[in-house]
Order: C-alpha cells, then sequence, then structure tokens
C-alpha cells in the first residue's frame, strides 16, 4: 500500500475510533492541513464511518486523474470550500455501493464523496475528510463533498433532518479547517468560479448539475449565516 495512502487510512482509524476517554475530542496533525484546532467550540456531529474501498489501485486511479486534470499528483487536498450534492437515488445503502468501487466502467477514478447523509441525517463518513474524492469537476483538488439521499427525478425533496445534519457537519468542518470559506451547491459550479478555485486542464470537460436545488441551498445559507462562510446566490 502506498505510504500516503497509509498515512490517511491511520488518520481514519483516529477519527473512527476516538483517542481513549477525552470528554472533548482532540485532533491532532494532519499531514495535508498542518495542525488543526485542538479543541472544538462546536459541537461535533455523530458520525458514522464507512469506508469504501481504500486500496493502493485507488490510490494509483488519483494519481493518474489528478494529474490529466490538474497536471500534478495528488492523493489528499488541503479543504477549502465544501461542495453539497444530491445522490438522485432514495436509499443511502445503494449509493454506497456504487461509490465503494474503485473504478468507473471506463477504468478512470470511481466517483465518491467524502460524506453521505441520509434522509434521517445519519452522517457516513466514506473516506478520510483529506482524501482527494472525485464529486466536482473543477474543485475535487480543494474541496469536501456531502452528498444527500434524495433528488430522484430531481425533485427537491432533502429533508429537514438532512439540513440539520449538513449544518453541524459543515460548522463542524470550518472549525477543523480553517481554510475553508466557501460553501455552494453543484449546480453552482459555474458561479463558484469567482472563488478562484476552479482548476481543469482537459478542454471542454464539463457536466451540467441541478444538484441539490436552490430550495436547499437558501435553506443552508439561512442557517449559516452567521457562520462567515460565503455563499453564491442561490
Amino acid at each position: 500500500m502506498g505510504r500516503k495512502l497509509l498515512q490517511m487510512l491511520l488518520v481514519f482509524c483516529v477519527l473512527a475510533f476516538g483517542t481513549g476517554g477525552n470528554s472533548m475530542p482532540v485532533h491532532g496533525k494532519n499531514t495535508s492541513v498542518g495542525i488543526v484546532n485542538r479543541f472544538r467550540t462546536v459541537t461535533a456531529p455523530v458520525i458514522v464511518d464507512k469506508p469504501v474501498r481504500l486500496t493502493e489501485n485507488r490510490e494509483r486511479l488519483m494519481r493518474e486523474y489528478s494529474l490529466e486534470h490538474y497536471r500534478e499528483e495528488m492523493t489528499e487536498i488541503a479543504p477549502r470550500a465544501v461542495i453539497v450534492h444530491w445522490t438522485e437515488s432514495p436509499d443511502w445503502q445503494g449509493v454506497y455501493e456504487y461509490f465503494y468501487k474503485e473504478s468507473m466502467a471506463d477504468g478512470t477514478l470511481n466517483v465518491c464523496s467524502q460524506f453521505l447523509v441520509d434522509r434521517d441525517g445519519t452522517i457516513y463518513r466514506l473516506t478520510p475528510e483529506t482524501m482527494m474524492d472525485r464529486h466536482a469537476i473543477g474543485y475535487n483538488w480543494c474541496a469536501i463533498g456531502i452528498e444527500n439521499v434524495g433528488g430522484v427525478r430531481n425533485e427537491e425533496n432533502l429533508t429537514k433532518a438532512q439540513l440539520r445534519a449538513n449544518v453541524i457537519l459543515i460548522c463542524y468542518l470550518k472549525e477543523k479547517y480553517p481554510a475553508i470559506r466557501y460553501v455552494w451547491g453543484h449546480y453552482q459550479q459555474t458561479e463558484a468560479r469567482k472563488s478562484g478555485l476552479y482548476r481543469e486542464a482537459v478542454p471542454g470537460y464539463f457536466s451540467n448539475k441541478v444538484d441539490p436545488g436552490p430550495k436547499f441551498m437558501a435553506a443552508l445559507q439561512k442557517k449559516l449565516k452567521e457562520s462567515g462562510l460565503l455563499f453564491f446566490k442561490p
């Protein structure tokens, strides 16, 4: 297994199993983002660790993808944005099974986000937070993705429980990674280029998106108006 992926898996184990009896979460050094906050000032969410298949082959595919699209090999990110999605499917198990595999049919890195939120608000962590996942064209190098179960036939039907979960998760991520400044919905990917974070080396590589819809993003922006995070008009 590659050295960097092994380091990330060790971090994932710490996230999953804790530090052994501390009343307040303690976070140590992360190789990609330096020292993170030792003590939380916001309530940390309950997160269920449900890792997808993390192997040396997945690491190789990450390197290939990033080299093609960002002109450099990378497996880790220093988070600077959070991108919110919906899954267009009715249950988290099907989404998880799809994300679990390492590659797509064409042999390239499979799509995945760091987090998956079920309709009852359960938060699943699928990969280490600083692993480079493939969820948003032009921004995978710097963005954490949150998938929300729902949006079948593009219906704006995400739940209040999902909204609450997204709010607390984003607050947690903002405090843990202070360089995070932006939050936007996947459908806002073009407007989000104003952030200066867009990078894409393959000409014409683009896909229109509608998730997670302006209704959910407007509600999320309202709930996070005191957070200091930057949003785009829903």
